[in-house]
């Protein structure tokens, strides 16, 4: 009796270590299969899950998990495809649009300029000062719709050079000073008269200061106010543009710099800081932006 029950407690015991044996297995499985899907998630890999185990649930597990994978990297395939081609579609459209468009503002401009010489009706006078203005937007908006596509299809070439970026600065201020003066901004620029180099390519920095400035124009008019500021700090050059408007709301700030998001849907296109953005990486610099509601906003451009 006293053997029986030897026997059984033997066998109970063998029972027990091959299946805490299997089920430490299974386990083992599983966390590899969720490490690899770790893995594919934070690193972007186009791989699958090669599990060399003989348990038919963690078999098929994987097998599915792969099959899915499978269906998703199909998808992101054509996904990419499509994008692409869209977006060959839009540069290939804008482009189109920008010569009827820039010859249609040359006449406006003629026009304009006719009109400011003649003794003209009100009514008259007016529809052409509404004609060049929108002519003038009409002609930004295309150019960034254009100069978007590019970034995004990767089709845009800057000539990386090294530049004089205290010259860039006082000549893109320069181009500001007339309406400046005419909204009556103060002014203040922080900028030193040695020369701060830096490799960039100078008409993508152009375009990314003076839409800053502009948005500072634009959404800071309520401050009348515009600071820029020119400093070298850690073996990077630093442009810093201030406003003291509403300013931008924690919300808001998370997508400033997403294609055609607007915080005021009253004002452009919201193309301007996302294309300042994709400028400032592919000169392997950064855009970044401190907000305090309606005390001050400073973007600052890391070169």
């Amino acid at each position: 009796m006293v053997l029986l029950l030897a026997v059984i407690s033997v066998l109970l015991f063998v029972l027990c270590y091959r299946e805490h044996s299997r089920n430490k297995k299974i386990e083992s499985d599983y966390k590899y299969i969720n490490a690899r899907l770790l893995d594919i998630i934070n690193h972007g890999e186009s791989n699958y899950i090669l599990i060399p185990s003989d348990r038919k649930v963690v078999k098929e597990t994987a097998e599915n998990i792969n099959n899915l994978l499978e269906k998703f990297y199909g998808r992101q395939i054509a996904y990419n495809r499509s994008q692409k081609t869209i977006l060959q579609v839009f540069t290939n459209i804008s482009h189109d649009l920008r010569t009827p468009i820039t010859v249609l503002k040359g006449y406006i401009e003629m026009l304009y300029l006719q009109c400011q010489k003649e003794a003209l009706p009100p009514a008259i006078r007016t529809t052409v000062d509404k004609m060049q203005s929108n002519s003038q937007e009409l002609v930004h908006s295309v150019n960034n719709l254009f100069n978007m596509a590019k970034i995004q299809s990767g089709d845009m070439v800057l000539n990386i050079q090294k530049a004089n970026l205290t010259q860039v600065c006082h000549e893109i201020i320069l181009e500001f000073y007339t309406i400046l003066e005419k909204e009556n901004f103060h002014v203040e620029v922080n900028i030193e008269d040695k020369p701060l180099y830096a490799n960039v390519d100078t008409e993508a920095l152009g375009r990314i200061l003076k839409n800053l400035i502009d948005n500072a124009i634009k959404y800071g008019s309520t401050g009348k106010f515009l600071g820029i500021s020119l400093f070298e700090k850690d073996n990077h050059i630093y442009i810093a543009v201030e406003d003291h408007g509403a300013g931008i709301s924690e919300k808001d700030k998370k997508y400033i710099f997403t294609r055609a998001y607007m915080a005021d849907r009253k004002k452009g296109n919201g193309l301007g800081l996302a294309i300042s953005q994709g400028l400032a990486n592919s000169m392997g610099g950064s855009i970044s932006v401190v907000s305090i509601p309606q005390e001050k906003t400073v973007f600052t451009v890391r070169l």
